[in-house]
């Protein structure tokens, strides 16, 4: 969890901490095997007879390549930037690889926690978490949460705890 170390102020102590769920690059592998398939595909009955047919084998590994970055390795960079963690004090998510966005919500001022998972998600384990807060923001969503439930809990566990020392 060193990735979640290094967000944490000095009067606070790491709770929990996590990425989004694997499958939210799900498609995006898809589309990768199909990008690489079809310029296979391409190459495999282009004729290389042809002059040209050395120029065009280029040209199509050339898209696919920026096929490939564009459709699988930024969303894979934006999987990797996204995290979600849960301190004694707060909840924070943070996002992005370049442009890098936070938000964090102070446990004092969490209202409500609830998970929202459907059939499919519930099978691979993974659903919404929505935290209500007392704040301008008013509401922080966690998308592709592995195991939601059991996070809702832990947020639950962190503000009981975060009263007892306010007490």
């Amino acid at each position: 969890m060193k990735y979640a170390q290094r967000h944490l102020a000095s009067d606070e102590e790491l709770v929990y901490a996590t990425r989004q769920h694997w499958t939210r690059l799900f498609t995006e592998f898809v589309l990768l095997l199909l990008i690489w398939l079809v310029a296979g595909a391409i190459l495999w009955f282009l004729p290389s007879a042809v002059s040209f047919g050395h120029i065009v084998g280029y040209v199509v590994a050339g898209i696919a390549t920026l096929a490939t970055v564009r459709f699988w390795l930024i969303p894979l960079l934006a999987w990797r930037g996204t995290v979600y963690i849960v301190t004694t004090k707060r909840i924070y998510r943070r996002s992005g690889f370049l442009t890098k966005t936070g938000h964090s919500i102070p446990l004092s001022r969490v209202n409500d926690v609830s998970f929202e998972a459907t059939l499919w998600e519930r099978i691979l384990r993974e659903g919404t978490v929505s935290i209500q807060s007392a704040s301008e923001h008013g509401l922080l969503t966690l998308k592709h949460v592995p195991e939601p439930e059991s996070l809702k809990d832990v947020i639950y566990q962190a503000m009981d705890e975060e009263e007892r020392r306010c007490q």
